[in-house]
Protein backbone atom coordinates (compact mmCIF):
# COMPACT_ATOMS: atom_id res chain seq x y z
CA UNK A 1 0.00 0.00 0.00
CA UNK A 2 2.92 2.61 0.88
CA UNK A 3 4.56 1.57 -2.44
CA UNK A 4 1.22 2.50 -4.15
CA UNK A 5 1.43 5.70 -2.66
CA UNK A 6 5.54 6.03 -3.43
CA UNK A 7 5.69 6.46 0.34
CA UNK A 8 8.97 4.34 2.06
CA UNK A 9 7.99 2.97 4.95
CA UNK A 10 10.55 2.81 7.84
CA UNK A 11 10.44 0.47 10.90
CA UNK A 12 13.49 1.51 12.55
CA UNK A 13 13.73 -0.78 15.57
CA UNK A 14 14.74 1.42 18.55
CA UNK A 15 15.91 1.66 21.89
CA UNK A 16 15.13 4.49 23.62
CA UNK A 17 16.82 3.84 27.12
CA UNK A 18 20.32 3.51 25.19
CA UNK A 19 21.23 6.69 23.03
CA UNK A 20 24.35 5.23 21.51
CA UNK A 21 22.26 1.96 19.98
CA UNK A 22 19.72 4.28 18.43
CA UNK A 23 21.72 6.89 16.95
CA UNK A 24 23.67 3.82 15.10
CA UNK A 25 20.19 2.09 14.19
CA UNK A 26 18.98 5.45 13.00
CA UNK A 27 22.38 5.97 11.11
CA UNK A 28 21.83 2.30 9.29
CA UNK A 29 18.47 2.62 7.96
CA UNK A 30 18.49 6.67 6.51
CA UNK A 31 22.57 7.26 6.17
CA UNK A 32 21.54 6.12 1.85
CA UNK A 33 18.59 8.44 1.91
CA UNK A 34 19.31 11.22 3.88
CA UNK A 35 23.40 11.10 3.16
CA UNK A 36 23.77 10.73 6.79
CA UNK A 37 27.05 10.26 8.76
CA UNK A 38 27.58 8.52 11.73
CA UNK A 39 28.45 11.71 13.72
CA UNK A 40 25.16 13.61 12.33
CA UNK A 41 23.22 10.84 13.67
CA UNK A 42 24.80 10.77 17.01
CA UNK A 43 24.11 14.79 16.94
CA UNK A 44 20.46 14.13 16.21
CA UNK A 45 19.79 11.80 19.02
CA UNK A 46 21.42 14.32 21.63
CA UNK A 47 19.48 16.62 20.67
CA UNK A 48 16.11 14.50 20.28
CA UNK A 49 16.65 12.92 23.98
CA UNK A 50 17.28 16.51 25.23
CA UNK A 51 14.12 18.12 23.52
CA UNK A 52 12.60 14.58 25.25
CA UNK A 53 13.47 15.54 28.51
CA UNK A 54 13.13 19.40 28.31
CA UNK A 55 9.18 18.20 27.18
CA UNK A 56 8.50 15.97 30.23
CA UNK A 57 10.22 18.84 32.31
CA UNK A 58 7.46 20.97 31.00
CA UNK A 59 4.83 18.73 31.93
CA UNK A 60 6.06 17.90 35.40
CA UNK A 61 6.19 21.54 36.47
CA UNK A 62 2.43 22.11 34.92
CA UNK A 63 1.30 18.86 36.53
CA UNK A 64 2.95 20.27 40.09
CA UNK A 65 1.20 23.63 39.81
CA UNK A 66 -2.17 21.08 39.22
CA UNK A 67 -1.86 19.26 41.85
CA UNK A 68 -0.89 22.29 44.35
CA UNK A 69 -4.05 24.05 43.39
CA UNK A 70 -6.14 20.69 43.92
CA UNK A 71 -4.59 21.13 47.33
CA UNK A 72 -5.62 24.64 48.17
CA UNK A 73 -8.95 23.77 46.46
CA UNK A 74 -9.27 20.97 47.75
CA UNK A 75 -10.58 19.09 45.15
CA UNK A 76 -9.35 16.01 43.58
CA UNK A 77 -7.72 14.98 40.19
CA UNK A 78 -7.73 11.68 37.99
CA UNK A 79 -4.52 10.07 37.47
CA UNK A 80 -4.33 8.14 34.57
CA UNK A 81 -2.57 4.68 34.38
CA UNK A 82 -1.34 3.40 31.37
CA UNK A 83 0.39 2.97 28.42
CA UNK A 84 1.90 6.17 26.22
CA UNK A 85 -0.57 5.25 23.13
CA UNK A 86 -3.84 5.85 25.69
CA UNK A 87 -3.39 9.21 24.94
CA UNK A 88 -4.97 8.94 21.82
CA UNK A 89 -8.57 9.58 21.83
CA UNK A 90 -8.93 6.90 19.04
CA UNK A 91 -7.83 4.17 21.52
CA UNK A 92 -9.19 5.58 24.82
CA UNK A 93 -12.18 6.44 23.33
CA UNK A 94 -12.84 10.06 24.42
CA UNK A 95 -13.08 8.61 27.87
CA UNK A 96 -10.20 11.23 29.44
CA UNK A 97 -11.97 14.23 27.80
CA UNK A 98 -15.29 13.37 28.71
CA UNK A 99 -14.14 12.93 33.03
CA UNK A 100 -12.32 16.67 32.19
CA UNK A 101 -15.75 18.29 30.91
CA UNK A 102 -17.08 16.92 34.31
CA UNK A 103 -14.44 19.10 35.80
CA UNK A 104 -11.73 16.35 37.30
CA UNK A 105 -8.24 17.54 35.52
CA UNK A 106 -6.76 14.33 34.21
CA UNK A 107 -3.09 13.83 34.95
CA UNK A 108 -0.66 11.74 33.27
CA UNK A 109 1.41 8.67 35.07
CA UNK A 110 4.24 9.73 33.59
CA UNK A 111 4.56 13.31 33.90
CA UNK A 112 3.82 12.91 37.78
CA UNK A 113 6.32 15.59 39.68
CA UNK A 114 9.74 14.10 40.59
CA UNK A 115 9.88 17.86 43.25
CA UNK A 116 12.14 16.34 46.19
CA UNK A 117 9.74 18.06 49.08
CA UNK A 118 6.61 16.20 47.70
CA UNK A 119 8.58 12.74 47.28
CA UNK A 120 9.71 13.21 50.95
CA UNK A 121 5.54 14.01 51.67
CA UNK A 122 4.67 11.11 50.22
CA UNK A 123 7.65 8.31 50.82
CA UNK A 124 9.61 9.60 52.89
CA UNK A 125 8.44 8.02 56.42
CA UNK A 126 8.81 5.22 54.26
CA UNK A 127 12.40 5.52 53.67
CA UNK A 128 13.39 6.37 56.95
CA UNK A 129 11.71 3.47 58.32
CA UNK A 130 14.00 1.36 55.47
CA UNK A 131 10.68 -0.24 53.56
CA UNK A 132 12.43 1.27 50.39
CA UNK A 133 15.97 2.97 49.06
CA UNK A 134 14.19 5.41 47.11
CA UNK A 135 11.20 7.69 46.78
CA UNK A 136 11.10 6.19 43.01
CA UNK A 137 11.21 2.37 44.32
CA UNK A 138 8.85 -0.21 43.57
CA UNK A 139 10.32 -3.07 45.31
CA UNK A 140 8.11 -3.47 48.03
CA UNK A 141 5.10 -3.94 45.92
CA UNK A 142 6.72 -5.61 43.07
CA UNK A 143 10.24 -7.18 43.40
CA UNK A 144 10.62 -8.55 39.63
CA UNK A 145 10.22 -5.81 37.29
CA UNK A 146 10.42 -6.99 33.80
CA UNK A 147 8.81 -4.28 32.03
CA UNK A 148 9.69 -0.31 32.12
CA UNK A 149 5.99 0.87 31.19
CA UNK A 150 4.58 -1.83 34.15
CA UNK A 151 6.88 -0.45 36.56
CA UNK A 152 5.62 3.26 35.83
CA UNK A 153 2.06 1.96 36.29
CA UNK A 154 2.82 1.01 39.74
CA UNK A 155 5.32 3.27 40.59
CA UNK A 156 2.19 5.65 39.92
CA UNK A 157 -0.24 3.76 41.79
CA UNK A 158 2.02 4.10 44.94
CA UNK A 159 1.82 7.72 44.28
CA UNK A 160 -1.77 7.73 43.77
CA UNK A 161 -2.26 6.22 46.99
CA UNK A 162 -0.39 8.07 48.85
CA UNK A 163 -2.07 11.77 47.88
CA UNK A 164 -5.71 12.82 49.07
CA UNK A 165 -6.21 15.05 46.35
CA UNK A 166 -5.86 11.96 43.47
CA UNK A 167 -7.63 9.24 42.44
CA UNK A 168 -6.63 6.36 40.15
CA UNK A 169 -8.30 5.27 36.51
CA UNK A 170 -6.31 1.81 34.76
CA UNK A 171 -6.55 1.99 31.06
CA UNK A 172 -5.47 -1.33 29.27
CA UNK A 173 -6.08 -1.89 25.51
CA UNK A 174 -5.53 -6.12 26.04
CA UNK A 175 -5.94 -8.15 29.43
CA UNK A 176 -3.74 -10.55 28.18
CA UNK A 177 -0.70 -7.85 27.35
CA UNK A 178 2.28 -7.79 29.52
CA UNK A 179 0.29 -5.65 31.89
CA UNK A 180 -2.02 -8.54 32.91
CA UNK A 181 0.37 -9.54 35.94
CA UNK A 182 0.66 -6.49 37.64
CA UNK A 183 -3.58 -5.92 37.33
CA UNK A 184 -4.36 -7.35 40.77
CA UNK A 185 -1.08 -5.51 42.52
CA UNK A 186 -2.23 -2.24 41.36
CA UNK A 187 -5.86 -2.40 42.11
CA UNK A 188 -4.68 -3.54 45.78
CA UNK A 189 -2.04 -0.94 46.42
CA UNK A 190 -4.55 1.91 45.47
CA UNK A 191 -7.49 0.58 47.39
CA UNK A 192 -5.72 -0.27 50.18
CA UNK A 193 -4.89 3.09 51.39
CA UNK A 194 -8.94 3.91 50.81
CA UNK A 195 -8.28 5.81 47.51
CA UNK A 196 -10.80 5.41 44.58
CA UNK A 197 -9.90 2.92 41.82
CA UNK A 198 -11.65 3.20 38.55
CA UNK A 199 -10.62 0.94 35.66
CA UNK A 200 -11.23 0.59 32.04
CA UNK A 201 -10.10 -2.95 30.49
CA UNK A 202 -9.77 -4.42 26.95
CA UNK A 203 -10.21 -1.05 25.59
CA UNK A 204 -9.92 -1.79 21.88
CA UNK A 205 -11.29 -1.01 18.33
CA UNK A 206 -14.66 -1.61 19.60
CA UNK A 207 -16.74 1.66 21.26
CA UNK A 208 -19.79 0.73 23.56
CA UNK A 209 -20.83 4.30 23.91
CA UNK A 210 -23.54 3.48 26.18
CA UNK A 211 -21.40 1.00 28.84
CA UNK A 212 -18.72 3.67 28.62
CA UNK A 213 -21.41 6.42 29.49
CA UNK A 214 -22.94 4.50 32.00
CA UNK A 215 -19.29 3.67 33.66
CA UNK A 216 -18.42 8.12 33.80
CA UNK A 217 -21.62 9.25 35.04
CA UNK A 218 -20.96 6.68 38.00
CA UNK A 219 -17.39 7.68 38.45
CA UNK A 220 -18.53 11.32 38.62
CA UNK A 221 -21.42 10.53 40.88
CA UNK A 222 -19.16 8.40 43.13
CA UNK A 223 -16.36 11.10 43.27
CA UNK A 224 -19.01 14.04 44.22
CA UNK A 225 -20.06 11.82 47.44
CA UNK A 226 -16.31 10.70 48.01
CA UNK A 227 -15.19 14.49 48.11
CA UNK A 228 -18.26 15.25 49.65
CA UNK A 229 -17.26 13.07 52.40
CA UNK A 230 -13.97 14.39 53.03
CA UNK A 231 -14.51 17.91 53.34
CA UNK A 232 -17.18 16.67 56.23
CA UNK A 233 -14.96 14.57 57.69
CA UNK A 234 -14.37 16.46 61.19
CA UNK A 235 -11.19 17.37 62.34
CA UNK A 236 -9.54 16.82 59.07
CA UNK A 237 -5.95 17.58 58.16
CA UNK A 238 -4.06 19.93 55.32
CA UNK A 239 -5.05 18.78 52.07
CA UNK A 240 -1.23 18.44 51.84
CA UNK A 241 -1.16 15.46 54.66
CA UNK A 242 -1.65 11.89 53.65
CA UNK A 243 -4.84 10.07 55.17
CA UNK A 244 -7.30 7.21 54.41
CA UNK A 245 -11.15 8.73 53.59
CA UNK A 246 -14.02 7.89 56.03
CA UNK A 247 -14.52 4.50 56.17
CA UNK A 248 -18.11 4.77 54.84
CA UNK A 249 -16.98 5.33 51.47
CA UNK A 250 -14.67 1.63 50.89
CA UNK A 251 -18.51 0.42 51.16
CA UNK A 252 -19.78 2.94 47.98
CA UNK A 253 -16.93 2.62 45.77
CA UNK A 254 -17.49 -1.72 46.10
CA UNK A 255 -20.77 -0.37 45.27
CA UNK A 256 -19.88 1.76 42.56
CA UNK A 257 -17.35 -0.87 40.86
CA UNK A 258 -19.96 -3.43 40.78
CA UNK A 259 -22.35 -1.22 39.02
CA UNK A 260 -19.80 -0.42 36.82
CA UNK A 261 -18.53 -4.55 36.12
CA UNK A 262 -22.07 -5.10 34.95
CA UNK A 263 -22.59 -2.21 32.61
CA UNK A 264 -18.96 -3.67 31.13
CA UNK A 265 -20.66 -7.03 30.70
CA UNK A 266 -23.61 -5.17 28.72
Amino acid sequence: MFQEKGIAFKKTFLSLNEPHLTAHRLYEDWQEDLGLSIAESERAVRQGFAAMDRCYDALREQTRTLINTLERERRLGIVVLGRPYHNDPGINHGVLEELQKRGYPILWQDALPLDADLLERLFGAELRAGLVDSPLSIKDVWKQSYSEHSSRKLWAARFVARHPNLVALELSSFKCGHDAPIYTAIQEIVERSGTPYFCFKDIDENKPTGSIKIRIETICYFLSRYRERLLATAGAPPAHETRDPPPPAEALLHEVNESAALAEET
